[in-house]
């Protein structure tokens, strides 16, 4: 367990879904293995960017064209504001942490675009740097807002890794976007369906000299990414531009909607192969996303906190898992083909057994309860409750208790 621990804490920034480390460990994982080894150079190159090490500037030395923004025209309303911007600067020069993955900074920050928002001034800053992982110069890339360097962001130079979405916090939700010489694409709100699908409206961000800002609504659950066309309407596979504040708050389970559960929970006694068809990986998310039945709310990435799996008997593939606080079932034929969505109503976090999903055909009934053993033969986690259970014993904190599935 403190091998599994320590990795989880490792890897806890990155887009994998929490408990799949738990899979390598059994030895049952054998994509999540190869993805965790690109995941433990990955933080190496994180921590760079995490650590919080205040920079020792280095002599200044000559800027470059490579990034047209250390020289380019300050843009937005307050680009005139002498004042504004040499305040702004000098929050960037006292703020400015990040990690030893840079190893020298010139001392000629410029401010880019500075202007007013709904939550107060805001200014974009760039700043050449060297890094000990790339050769030549890189930039330094953040946003400075109400005295704070909200983010920063080393951007390599030719590689396409910055992200270019900022939160500013304040009581109307905004965003600053850069276009980076892609379209960009947001949405407020997704909206589901009588069928289960989700779908979303996409607009387009108005852009003056490479930035747009963006008022979302106190209502809404955005989303942003960078694409060459509009995105489907029921298609949620695009890669999601999150900001660093949304990062970290995915880290708190309590926040989420749902259970807050973080594991892969098998019900049947089968567990091999840990998914339907020629896919070694168990997860459907991204099948499911494709399909319209998860939207990007549900998970940023190609896993969820926690899954239920169950091989049924008639050899066909179950998982149940949590969209935005419903509970969602899927079925799958053995060779992968998709078979239909289950409902499962909303997921309520603390009751008894919160995962109850009925399958079609006679084949029982997924039973879910993480911590807790379940039925005859005390299952940890989860139980394929045979056809006609009207109740499980649930032993859980030394007691065992009835509950009745009516």
């Amino acid at each position: 367990m403190e091998l599994k621990d320590a990795m989880e804490a490792a890897t806890a920034d990155l887009d994998v879904r929490p408990g799949f480390v738990g899979d390598v460990m059994a030895g049952a994982r054998r994509r999540h293995t190869r993805k965790l080894v690109a995941i433990t150079a990955a933080v190496a190159l994180l921590a760079g960017v995490t650590a919080g090490v205040v920079l020792t500037r280095s002599s200044p030395e000559p800027q470059t064209a490579a990034d047209a923004r250390l020289t380019a025209t300050t843009t937005g309303d307050l680009a005139s504001d002498a004042e504004f911007i040499k305040r702004s600067l000098a929050v960037w020069d006292r703020e400015s942490s990040t990690g030893d993955i840079v190893s020298e900074i010139s001392t000629d920050a410029h401010v880019f675009w500075a202007a007013n928002t709904a939550n107060g001034p805001a200014s974009l800053i760039v700043q050449e740097v060297r890094v000990h992982n790339a050769p030549g110069p890189q930039t330094l890339v953040g946003l400075v807002h109400r005295g704070t360097v909200v983010d920063q962001e080393v951007s390599y130079r030719g590689a396409g890794n910055e992200r270019g979405l900022y939160l500013v916090d304040g009581p109307e939700p905004t965003y600053v976007v850069l276009d980076l010489g892609q379209r960009v694409f947001w949405s407020a709100n997704p909206v589901r369906g009588p069928d289960l699908r989700y779908s979303r409206e996409w607009q387009e961000p108005s852009f003056t000299g490479g930035v747009a800002v963006v008022q979302t609504g106190a209502m809404a659950k955005p989303v942003f990414v960078r694409a060459n066309t509009v995105p489907a309407p029921h298609d949620f596979t695009a890669e999601q531009l999150l900001a660093r504040q949304e990062i970290k708050q995915m880290k708190v389970v309590e926040a989420r909607p749902g259970l807050g559960w973080m594991d892969v929970m098998w019900a049947s006694s089968r567990q091999e192969p840990s998914g339907p068809g020629k896919e070694p990986d168990g997860s459907r998310v991204y099948d499911l996303k494709k399909r319209g039945y998860l939207d990007y709310g549900s998970t940023p990435g190609r896993y969820v906190d926690w899954e239920v799996r169950a091989w049924l008997p008639d050899g066909r593939y179950a998982v149940v898992l949590d969209a935005n606080g419903e509970l969602l079932g899927a079925l799958y034929q053995p060779d992968g083909t998709f078979d239909r969505v289950l409902p499962g109503g909303p997921a309520v976090k603390g009751a008894a057994v919160p995962v109850r999903i009925a399958l079609p055909d006679n084949q029982g009934t997924i039973l879910a309860d993480r911590g807790s053993l379940l039925g005859p033969d005390e299952r940890r986690d989860a139980w394929l409750a045979p056809p006609g259970t009207t109740e499980v014993a649930v032993f859980r904190n030394g007691a065992t208790t009835m509950v009745p599935l009516s």
